[in-house]
């Protein structure tokens, strides 16, 4: 206990000296938006950003050529001091840790922005502008001294791109140590030193932007990474604030409570009076709007409003709802004041309930008259349109007489939507049902505000529309949402509305989205590389056959499949999952999306887990030794010539390979954790596959479809490769094309590219010239080949997947 403001007693934990501040990561989410915006300019709008420039630079040139360089030189010199005054300053101070979070923020700045710069800008935009430098810029080359003519530069302009990314990120990193005068000055100074970089260059203004964006989000990370000061209100402060409201403290102290949005404190005023405090800052305001922003971007029609204007609008609107639920007779605490805590912090008190909140009762307590007075109280708030919107057991509180109180009405909303308040039933009602069971809730929500209210509350029992402590308490009950539901339909008489659709982002459509990105940056410059022109002067006659063969390999692959597990599975939608798959494997290396995209294509049929994925290890399995008895078949058909590109690994491999493998065994068989490795995650798959083989090794059809499948998939490659090379005249036998193949496809899987782009075609082309075949007949052969069966299915892929997600297949 500390006494301070007099003779006030104030308990509170002692301030920690660095935390993390949410209002840090809403910065770097606005940083990255500019860093996005910059980037598009730097590639899509290219010719924007120039006509910007331009319009700019002519501006500049209206002034006299004196004025002009005395402009630019001189905020040049000034801006180089800036940063050398802050060094030496904190130098002199012994502050090393900032300047060490300064300069390490500089370092990293600079190096993301020359990758940003060199990997994205310049690879997909031209930054020279044809545009006739002004009179006031030297020519590159002329030494012209100290004079007011012209700037000296050589197309860069005044002041190196490095020292405006150090700036910026210094000062950024430094930000919570500076004042708000220092923060502006610092940011006007910023703003005009890159205003005289685009005057003084013959480039566009995309590099000042992404500069200062990516700086400013390097400077912010470094906070959130190393921490900065503990910027929220001490008890001292709001002593002081509640004293202005017109509240005399005698003793405050930090309370252990759930105040999400907020920091709880307990207070007594003088004439002993409790009070039950909560502490507003800008932190809790950044995270409420990175929260309704997240729920934004990913749901919909859960009544989210706009985030309010400031922290006193917010602060404003919680006072009115809580005053205006007590008009209504709802039994909530009286709002005693609000104050403001200066410079940004807001403080409000309202009067102490003896007791504790729902969550911390016994289940006991929760009995059907307390059910009963905690409905009814909804029931009021339902009948003047006022949506709690957080009705969790933590906002009801029971007091010593067992009255409950509805409390915390910062997320509320008056005038409310339907939806909002059939979210607050059905969230009452899934807390409630955590403690005392699916039926008696349900009975309670019924006898509180009527089954056509709680049937219609039935569309929000899921995950998405309640909070978060919730979901938790509901996780531990398994299959108590369909309890609830079936609760429901049962007492009320009415069938449940199916659930609504409130998720507006899923999870998968960011991945399709994000896989797209890879496409086009991966994908698309190899597909640039492809000789179009010589791929044009085939034979297009075989291109039917070309086809037919690369659909055929789909076919094949979803039999192969259908065949590893002992369920019956539909062969058109199964034909649509390994399309999907392909699109997948498009964006992912060595066919891991492919493989994933087949296990929950299987869940949803109906397959249990552990037996999806070992029939995607089987598929693997038969596959594998279908290729390898077609490669010991290709090679006796070929002959001696297969001796070019196939060699057998000599004995010194050999003995090095059984070296690894067993140290390997041996490390699995005598360390605890290689044991416990192959008992609870090697053995559990093997046996799994074992009994999976087994059950579909007393099947022939099953067998027959997996082996068959997996035949008919390496066949119809094989087909496909060999009308290629016809169309472009031939030159090597079926065999020899096979062989060509199966070894070109086993160093393809290798790679590290998604589909083994580059290694593939290098290694078809190599065995094709080793067996004879011309070069400028090979090139094309591969590239038409991988068009027809690599580039062209990730279209259909792509709708395949659509269409399987949206008959929820996948």
């Amino acid at each position: 206990m500390v006494p301070t403001a007099g003779d006030v007693i104030i308990e509170e934990p002692q301030k920690r000296a660095n935390v993390r501040h949410p209002s840090d990561l809403l910065r770097l989410v606005a940083g990255l938006v500019v860093v996005v915006l910059g980037v598009l300019l730097a590639t899509v709008l290219d010719e924007i950003a120039e006509a910007i420039a331009i319009e700019v630079i002519h501006g500049a040139d209206r002034f006299p050529n004196a004025v002009v360089v005395f402009f630019i030189i001189g905020i040049g010199l000034f801006s180089l001091l800036i940063p050398l005054a802050a060094v030496i300053y904190l130098s002199w101070r012994r502050q090393w840790r900032r300047l060490f979070l300064g300069l390490f923020a500089s370092a990293v700045a600079i190096a993301l922005f020359e990758l940003v710069e060199v990997e994205i800008v310049n690879r997909f935009s031209n930054t020279d502008i044809p545009f006739t430098p002004p009179s006031w810029l030297c020519e590159p080359g002329v030494d012209v001294g100290f004079t007011l003519s012209c700037v000296p530069g050589t197309g860069g302009g005044v002041g190196s791109m490095a020292f405006l990314l150090g700036g910026v990120a210094f000062f950024a990193a430094l930000s919570p140590w500076m004042t708000y005068k220092w923060r502006r000055a610092t940011w006007i100074a910023v703003g005009v030193f890159a205003f005289v970089r685009v005057v003084s260059s013959l480039t566009p203004p995309v590099d000042e932007l992404l500069a200062i964006a990516l700086a400013y989000i390097v400077g912010v990370g470094v906070l959130l990474a190393f921490g900065e000061p503990d910027r929220r209100p001490r008890g001292k402060h709001v002593v002081a604030a509640l004293r202005q409201g017109g509240i005399d403290l005698a003793s405050l102290s930090r309370a252990g409570v759930d105040a999400r949005g907020s920091v709880p404190w307990f207070g007594t005023d003088r004439s002993g009076k409790r009070l039950f405090i909560k502490v507003l800052t800008v932190e809790e305001r950044s995270a409420d709007i990175l929260f309704r922003i997240m729920r934004m971007a990913r749901l919909k029609g859960v009544g989210d409003e706009r985030p309010f204007s400031s922290l006193k609008r917010a602060v404003e609107h919680e006072a009115v709802v809580s005053l205006k639920a007590s008009a209504d007779g709802v039994k909530t605490p009286t709002l005693e004041t609000i104050a403001e805590i200066p410079p940004t912090s807001m403080v409000m008190a309202y009067d102490m309930i003896d007791g504790s909140s729902l969550d911390g009762v016994e289940p006991s307590a929760l009995t059907d008259g307390v059910l009963g007075a905690v409905w009814r109280q909804v029931a009021l708030l339902r009948s003047r349109r006022t949506a709690h919107r957080d009705l969790r057991l933590a906002n009801v509180f029971l007091d010593a007489d067992g009255v409950p109180w509805m409390i915390d009405f910062g997320f509320s909303e008056l005038a409310a939507t339907d939806g909002q308040l059939r979210s607050d039933v059905a969230e009452l009602m899934a807390s409630t049902a955590t403690v005392v069971g699916a039926d008696r809730a349900v009975a309670a929500a019924i006898n509180g505000v009527g089954p056509e209210a709680v049937a219609e509350a039935a569309q929000r029992l899921q995950p998405v529309a309640l909070s978060g402590a919730t979901r938790d308490a509901m996780k531990q009950s398994k299959g108590l949402y369909d309890d609830v539901r079936s609760a429901i339909e049962t007492q009320t008489g009415i069938e449940p509305e199916p659930l609504e659709d409130l998720v507006r982002v899923k999870g998968k459509t960011i991945l399709m989205l994000v896989g797209f990105a890879l496409a086009i940056y991966f994908l698309i410059p190899q597909l640039t590389q492809t000789d179009f022109g010589a791929v044009l002067d085939a034979n297009w006659a075989w291109t039917p056959a070309i086809l037919l063969a690369s659909f055929i390999t789909y076919v094949g692959a979803a039999y192969n499949i259908i065949g590893s597990v002992p369920d019956r599975i539909r062969i058109t939608p199964t034909v649509f999952a390994q399309f999907a798959g392909t699109f997948i494997n498009r964006i992912a290396p060595v066919k891991i999306g492919g493989m994933a995209t087949n296990v929950r294509y299987m869940q949803k049929n109906g397959v249990e887990t552990s037996v999806a994925v070992a029939g995607v290890g089987i598929s693997s399995i038969a596959t594998f030794l279908i290729h390898m008895s077609l490669l010991i078949l290709m090679v006796t058909f070929v002959g001696k010539n297969a001796g070019d590109f196939i060699k057998a690994p000599s004995g010194t491999t050999v003995l090095i390979g059984m070296v690894v493998l067993f140290t390997l065994s041996g490390l699995v068989v005598f360390l605890p954790a290689g044991r416990k490795l192959f008992s609870t995650k090697v053995w559990p798959m093997l046996r799994t596959s074992g009994q999976g083989l087994a059950r579909v090794a007393t099947s022939p059809a099953k067998a027959v479809m997996l082996f068959g499948g997996a035949f008919t998939m390496i066949m119809a490659y094989i087909g496909a490769l060999w009308f290629s090379l016809e169309a472009f005249g031939g030159g090597l036998s079926f065999f020899a094309i096979g062989l060509v193949f199966l070894a070109a496809q086993a160093l393809g899987q290798a790679a590290p590219t998604p589909g083994g782009v580059g290694a593939t075609e290098a290694a078809m082309i190599a065995a094709m010239t080793s067996l004879g075949l011309d070069a400028a007949t090979a090139v094309p052969t591969v590239f038409l080949y991988r068009i027809a069966t690599f580039w062209l299915p990730i279209l259909p892929g792509f709708f395949s997947l659509r269409k399987l997600e949206q008959d929820d297949l996948l």
